[in-house]
């Protein structure tokens, strides 16, 4: 048994010491207003200030879930109210409603496409936010901005459509890809949905999260291995994870990578995901524990780094890893993850695992003199990317990582008395 208390302490002083205060420096962009999001190395804003709905959507829900955890962050509150109103006045298409994907520091329009990917996290963080201040205006938001999703977005065929012209007229992501359907969005879907479930418990948000709940059992995991399934036509035919036209993320690509590379650490991040959504619907763990189990012993075997510490990108699915790096985000889920996987199986392997990646973060990821995360490493820990945050990093993973680290580590030592 790993010394939790030890890496309680650690965690809770890296949280609050460390990370929070880097942020509450940082976040707020003060001179149009909104969530600000490139930092370099040193915490110092980079000349390029766009603002992606993705981020600006993730800093809401982020802030609202540290400070929903009980948490302190520094004028917290007045925070969120500045982010959406730049949200509302900015990225708000007034016109056929939901949200840009892209504007400029100022708020003007940088790219109109609409994407489910940002839309999805509003949600959560509407649902987030309303649970923590008990507004009822937001709430009210919430629940439209769901109507809005389905009422554009499903998809007769089943699931959700993910990229849209301004108009919502459904558009390829690559020209010869076509509408593609991806575990990664309809595993945000399931963490939206479930957080408005919880704060209306309306029926209708619980059909929509059982149905996107269906999806991914029926088409998204491999059941033997408890590995996640990248990318799908519009049909459901599993097709390679490919790079897309709209302006995405930080993936990285060097050529298609086949239907049988899997991510670690999306699929873990599924895992402790799906069994917080069973939690908060007070279901039984026990008929899905054949295929959870199967993913936690697959990313604890072939996922960790067991030599030289942390989690590698992806591999594939029965033949090993196929990326030896390790990437800021996916070292937050696999410890979060396996902080649960303790939690549902009480197998310590999994605090092995955990103590693993922890101990290769706080080595090598966090730039203490700043307190955030190096966003890319070689294996052996040698710093390929070296900023601390950008258009598509901010502190979304690695602040609600550390809350979670935290609360679930105080789980587990109270179930130890």
């Amino acid at each position: 048994m790993i010394d939790v208390e030890r890496y309680l302490s650690k965690s809770t002083d890296y949280l609050k010491n460390h990370l929070i205060p880097f942020w509450e420096k940082r976040i707020e962009e003060p001179e149009f207003g909104g969530f600000q999001s490139n930092y370099d190395r040193d915490g110092f804003a980079t000349a390029v200030q766009d603002k992606t709905f993705l981020c600006q959507a993730r800093c809401l829900f982020t802030l609202s879930f540290v400070l929903r955890q009980g948490f302190e962050f520094k004028r917290g509150e007045e925070i969120l109210e500045q982010g959406y109103e730049f949200i509302q006045k900015h990225l708000l298409d007034r016109v056929n409603g939901g949200y840009y994907w892209i504007v400029n520091k100022d708020g003007s329009v940088q790219d109109e496409n609409k994407v489910l990917y940002g839309h999805s996290f509003l949600l959560y963080a509407l649902s987030e936010w309303a649970q923590l201040s008990g507004s009822e205006e937001i709430k009210k938001d919430a629940c439209a901005l769901f109507d809005l999703i389905q009422e554009k977005a499903l998809d007769e065929k089943g699931g959700y459509i993910e990229h849209f012209k301004r108009d919502f007229t459904p558009r390829p992501a690559r020209g010869d890809v076509g509408c593609h359907k991806s575990l990664d969005v309809h595993m945000h879907l399931m963490e939206a949905f479930t957080c408005l479930y919880e704060l209306t418990g309306e029926e209708k948000h619980k059909a929509a999260l059982d149905n996107v709940v269906s999806l991914i059992l029926v088409h998204m995991i491999d059941m033997d291995l408890g590995t996640g399934i990248s990318m799908f036509t519009q049909e459901w035919k599993p097709i390679a994870n490919v790079e897309l036209d709209t302006v995405w993320g930080a993936d990285r690509f060097e050529d298609e990578k086949s239907i049988d590379i899997t991510s670690y650490g999306h699929n873990i991040e599924l895992a402790w995901l799906f069994t917080h959504m069973l939690r908060i619907r007070g279901l039984s763990f026990e008929p899905h524990m054949k295929w959870l189990t199967s993913n936690y012993d697959h990313t604890y075997k072939d996922g960790v780094d067991w030599e030289f510490g942390g989690l590698f990108v992806e591999g594939h699915k029965t033949e090993g890893m196929t990326e030896s790096n390790k990437e800021f985000w996916q070292q937050c889920e696999a410890m979060v993850g396996f902080l649960d996987a303790y939690i549902v199986t009480k197998d310590e392997k999994y605090l092995d695992a955990y103590a693993n990646i922890q101990d290769f973060v706080f080595e090598k990821f966090v730039n203490w003199e700043q307190g955030e995360y190096f966003p890319l490493l070689d294996r052996e820990g040698n710093i390929i990317w070296d900023y601390m945050s950008h258009n598509w990093k901010i502190c979304y993973h690695t602040l609600r990582a550390s809350a979670l680290i935290v609360r679930k580590l105080e789980e587990i030592k109270g179930m130890s008395k």
